[in-house]
């Protein structure tokens, strides 16, 4: 065997490493993908929990929540504003969530659910009210 055919044969491997090298690469980057999509469901999760806890730890928020949906026009300014308030909470995770979604860090069959809910708010009277004003809760 001469050099030339060693050199040739040194090649042939050189270009097979490079090649199980970028397969593993792209691996390794579609697994992290994957890692970085469940931690942001995760969280996604995460928050909505808070977010409901909110009205379950707070017998005062969750009389307001039900009022609003039930006899909006009978809630004083007060508890209007801390409605608008949870309410606003709720359209700003759903909007880093559709940013999220949007950069492919999670799914659309985690947010459409949120998605579906923050549509059906906007039929309550105080949400229209305050969403056509522009200004912050």
């Amino acid at each position: 065997m001469n050099w030339d055919a060693i050199g040739a044969i040194g090649e042939v491997v050189g270009a097979l490493a490079v090649v199980i090298s970028l397969v593993y690469l792209g691996y390794q980057v579609r697994e992290g993908a994957r890692a970085s999509q469940a931690e942001t469901e995760l969280e996604a999760a995460r928050m909505w929990s808070d977010l409901h806890g909110q009205v379950a730890r707070d017998p005062e928020l969750a009389r307001i929540w039900d009022a609003a949906h039930t006899n909006p026009e009978g809630l004083s300014d007060l508890d209007r504003q801390r409605f608008v308030w949870f309410v606003a909470q709720y359209v700003f995770l759903v909007e880093g969530l559709f940013n999220q979604r949007e950069r492919g860090f999670l799914s659309t069959d985690t947010l459409d659910p949120h998605e579906r809910t923050l549509r059906g708010m906007f039929q309550n009277p105080i949400v229209r009210e305050w969403w056509s004003s522009g200004v912050s809760p």
